[in-house]
């Protein structure tokens, strides 16, 4: 009889991030175990030691992984406001059209894509209750994102006080999350199939829309 061969094969490791993704995302990290993640990747559960040394590595790893897949998302943009020149009416323009271009990403990736819910769901979990693992999610993408959008805002507004522009790029972050965060209750509310491309695009024109009021010089 031959032994069955219990050496984790390739695939493996990528098998368990992504399942340990959606398993972490609906129990949390103390519901869930290593069994559970094991069960439903399809794998032996020797395999997650092997390849993280146990849960809490496991689990930092799937952090690690949603923060360089939202980098990439960004990446683009990130480098254009790094780069940009925002002097002068032309650039305060400039830093408006990137505020429009960061929102309609960012509302695609999070409403519109298959792996916004997934994301989300540990994303939120870690702000209601912050484990270590919250400082790569805020130092690799959450402070980044407010950073690029509290330069547009002063760029594009003239607002000289970085504490209230600052406060605006969290009321702009804050208008994309509401339509992951009340997903059901938007849907229900307006009787929406569910954030179809027509959906998006509505929803895309009205959070653009508030950006450009929020960002709008006074008397122009």
């Amino acid at each position: 009889m031959q032994k069955k061969n219990n050496t984790p094969g390739p695939g493996t490791r990528n098998r368990l991030l992504e399942t340990a993704i959606d398993v972490f995302g609906r129990h949390g990290f103390d519901q869930a175990t290593t069994r559970m993640i094991a069960k439903a990747a399809g794998v032996n559960i020797a395999a997650i030691p092997y390849y993280f040394g146990g849960k809490g590595g496991l689990y930092q790893a799937v952090i690690d992984f949603i923060v360089e897949q939202i980098k990439q998302e960004a990446g683009e943009l990130f480098e254009q406001i790094a780069g940009a020149n925002f002097t002068g009416d032309i650039g305060g323009q400039h830093a408006r059209e990137l505020i429009q271009a960061f929102l309609e990403r960012f509302i695609n990736f999070i409403a519109g894509s298959e792996q916004g819910p997934r994301f989300s769901r540990i994303i939120l979990r870690e702000q209601m209750f912050p484990s270590p693992a919250y400082d790569t999610i805020f130092e690799g993408f959450l402070k980044p994102v407010l950073n690029a959008l509290t330069t547009l805002i002063m760029a594009a507004s003239g607002e000289s006080d970085t504490r209230q522009a600052t406060l605006k790029a969290m009321t702009l972050m804050g208008q994309v999350l509401i339509f992951r965060v009340a997903r059901e209750t938007i849907v229900r509310g307006l009787d929406l199939e569910g954030y179809s491309p027509k959906e998006l695009e509505e929803i895309r024109r009205v959070v653009v829309a508030n950006a450009l009021a929020i960002t709008a010089i006074p008397g122009k």
